[in-house]
């Protein structure tokens, strides 16, 4: 189901392709943070599309799915240069309480960027409008609409639509604000319709890029290493529109080539809604493979 976050961030509809659930969206400077390059989380609305797809043809009827747990580990850093990064991605197992599907993240050259991973968890909440939701075994595509294999075969034709933003960089796309702190960095953004999922809390994939990116300027101002090695966050507790959530990353450690930094993500300032940790390495250099 598209929302407001896949529109802002160009995302294609997910099509079907074979088994696996595939979905693009354009690179660009709109995906850059405060050290000059995308952190990994910058794909969070497009890995939390296709995976969450996904999870969702195999959920129980009448179950909707929320996530638990999104994952991701990085091998090169995101393109910034126009083109576009794909998504591909492949339902593992469906329990009585959750789901699981995992993926890929590759560039336009089929160069692989990342893996990732989603535990889904079912709820019995329904999005507004949708009187009943039921088993399904196709993913959801216009008809006539060709097939994420035909779509991505085109000559710089991903699947569309494919609009990249025109937001200078990442904070402004989220209408993020970010300040320095003793030790780290703080974000806050208000959750207005824009960035919220289907049943009207925070969209996941928004709170992935959000954690990635508060920590990314905690580790630029603590002078440690700034891209994206690898990405956890954890769900707990959604974040309902109306409210304004605040990030809060902690450097735990700043080395020469590692650094790692905490998130703890809050409404009323006690109870976590979500708590991520965030792996960097040293950005990689021009023409490295």
């Amino acid at each position: 189901m598209e929302t407001g976050p896949e529109r802002a961030f160009g995302i294609s509809l997910a099509l079907a392709d074979g088994p696996e659930i595939v979905a693009a969206m354009p690179s660009g400077p709109h995906l850059r943070g405060p050290a000059g390059l995308p952190p990994g989380g910058a794909v969070g609305v497009l890995i939390d599309n296709s995976l969450g797809v996904a999870i969702m043809l195999r959920r129980p009827a009448n179950l909707w799915s929320v996530s638990a747990e999104i994952s991701l580990d990085l091998c090169r850093a995101l393109p910034s240069d126009g083109s576009p990064i794909v998504a591909r991605s492949r339902h593992v197992h469906a329990g009585p309480h959750a789901g699981f599907a995992e993926g890929t993240v590759t560039d336009s050259a089929g160069r692989m960027l990342a893996t990732c991973r989603q535990h889904g968890r079912w709820v019995t909440t329904l999005p507004p409008g949708l009187a009943s939701a039921t088993d399904q075994t196709e993913a959801p595509s216009p008809p006539d609409a060709p097939s994420a294999s035909e779509a991505l075969a085109a000559p710089d034709a991903p699947p569309s639509p494919l609009d990249a933003p025109s937001a200078p960089d990442l904070a402004a796309l989220l209408g993020a604000r970010l300040r320095p702190t003793e030790g780290g960095a703080q974000l806050e953004l208000d959750v207005t319709p824009d960035v919220v999922n289907p049943l009207g809390n925070l969209h996941g994939g928004i709170t992935f890029a959000a954690c990635d990116l508060v920590a990314q300027a905690a580790l630029k101002a603590a002078g440690g290493p700034v891209q994206t090695a690898s990405i956890r966050v954890a769900y707990p507790r959604p974040i309902p529109a109306g409210t304004v959530p605040r990030f809060d990353a902690r450097v735990v450690h700043r080395g020469r080539v590692l650094g790692v930094v905490e998130v703890r993500v809050t409404v009323d300032g006690v109870k976590p809604r979500v708590v991520a940790t965030i792996t960097t390495c040293l950005p990689d250099r021009d023409g490295d493979d």
